[in-house]
């Protein structure tokens, strides 16, 4: 019996050494410093962020536009004036936009807090065929008008009451004409040719190149006579003395009016 006891004995002792040893063992293991491997690593760049195009173009501030005026001149061949006019107003002539012998495009800034009042003043100052406010798409809507333009006609004024007036015709027959003064009817009216009107016009226009024509028929010494400015196929003519005229000018002229006639839009 003493014999088993001092087995046992032996036996609790050896186990509780062991215990003692792995825990000696666990705490010599938890001391030792880890081994630093930041100072293997190959040193890296600073990051940078480089943005995308669209990200800029969102994060970049949309240019205010709104003081900027996109005019179109009524007398092509007047730039000079027309931007003598602007200037001298003490408003910015920024560039032309579009530069062709029968159209002229310009862009020009105005004080933003004088925006309304310059687009009436300018509008109603007789040099600009329309004054608009530089938005998304005026240009091209402008510039496409006037591809699809098939001619037009401006008349001004005299010391007596001839009718003024403006009228475009389109390529597929609209017309926009624009009673201004000594007319039965003012401001903007709209209709369409018919077909055979329309036919009728072309086949007057194709009768003689346009190429052809003088720029001027005028005699500048006789005074009291209104311009007639017709405009067709990239070339305007200016007219104010009519017996001299080509009969294929004058019959384009009074087809065209014949028709407004017809409309009583002036007599």
């Amino acid at each position: 019996m003493a014999q088993k006891l001092n087995l046992k004995n032996q036996k609790t002792f050896y186990l509780m050494r062991l215990f003692s040893l792995l825990c000696i063992l666990l705490i010599t293991s938890c001391s030792i410093p880890k081994k630093n491997n930041d100072s293997e690593k190959t040193p890296q760049k600073e990051e940078t962020t480089t943005k995308t195009p669209m990200e800029e173009e969102i994060n970049t501030p949309v240019k205010n536009i709104e003081n900027e005026l996109i005019v179109v001149l009524k007398n092509p061949k007047n730039v000079k004036d027309a931007k003598a006019l602007i200037t001298n107003s003490g408003l910015s002539w920024d560039k032309l936009l579009f530069d062709q012998k029968d159209l002229k495009i310009a862009q020009i800034t105005v004080p933003e807090d004088k925006v309304d009042f310059w687009l009436k003043r300018l509008n109603e100052s007789g040099v600009f065929q329309s004054v608009e406010k530089n938005q998304m798409g005026t240009f091209n809507t402008i510039k496409e008008n006037f591809e699809n333009r098939l001619i037009s006609i401006r008349k001004t004024p005299c010391f007596g009451d001839c009718p003024v007036y403006e009228v475009t015709i389109s390529k597929d027959g609209k017309v926009t004409y624009n009673g201004i003064n000594f007319v039965n009817e003012k401001g903007v009216k709209e209709f369409q040719l018919s077909d055979k009107e329309l036919k009728k016009l072309n086949e007057k226009l194709s009768k003689k190149d346009f190429s052809e024509f003088a720029e001027e028929y005028n005699n500048p010494r006789i005074t009291d006579l209104p311009s007639t400015y017709i405009t067709h196929g990239g070339k305007q003519i200016h007219i104010r003395l009519w017996k001299d005229i080509p009969d294929e000018l004058a019959d384009v002229h009074e087809y065209i009016e014949g028709i407004l006639l017809d409309k009583k839009y002036f007599d």
